[in-house]
């Protein structure tokens, strides 16, 4: 294994805690920054705005990738500290595991948020009265609140991992 390789497949903690960090950062600041202030600018405001706030986080699932494959890989190289490698490989694979929990749980209610303000731009009415409204945001932010502490957990654990990766030793 050339040099370069090896370094690179040595320091993947590193990259799995950057990406991690984006996305629990991230994460955090959707459940206890943005989605209170949303709520608080009021129901058909945060309705409205919903999809323009979320058709931008492209950025979520590659962080997600790259941190759960970047952990598992890395955690797969420790030789002799079980401990550490086990803790590397749950870390990435809970980042891992956001992605179906994201697919299954809240794709289909963004998409229907989604879809009712297509309807509306459209010049149509929404088809979605306000108690109805308030009860999905309600779902979402519950949902995503469940991928924030995911990811706050994964994250906490790779840099508590961090701090012990100058003792491991690696398999080539």
């Amino acid at each position: 294994m050339s040099i370069t390789l090896k370094s690179i497949l040595d320091n993947l903690d590193s990259v799995a805690v950057l990406a991690g960090g984006i996305f629990a950062g991230t994460a955090f600041y959707l459940s206890y920054g943005q989605t209170p202030a949303l709520r608080e600018f009021g129901l058909n405001e945060y309705w409205r705005v919903f999809p323009y706030l979320f058709e931008k986080g492209a950025i979520q699932p590659i962080s997600t990738i790259i941190a759960g494959t970047a952990g598992i890989v890395y955690g797969t190289r420790i030789i002799g500290a079980p401990f550490y490698r086990n803790l590397w490989i749950t870390a990435g694979s809970t980042f891992l595991a956001i992605i179906p929990f994201t697919l299954i749980f809240l794709v289909p209610t963004n998409q229907i948020i989604i879809n009712d303000n297509k309807i509306v731009k459209s010049g149509n009415e929404s088809q979605i009265n306000v108690a109805t409204k308030k009860e999905l945001l309600d779902k979402w932010a519950t949902l995503h609140l469940f991928r924030t502490i995911a990811s706050i957990a994964g994250f906490s654990a790779m840099i508590f991992g961090l701090s012990r990766h100058s003792s491991f030793v690696y398999a080539s």
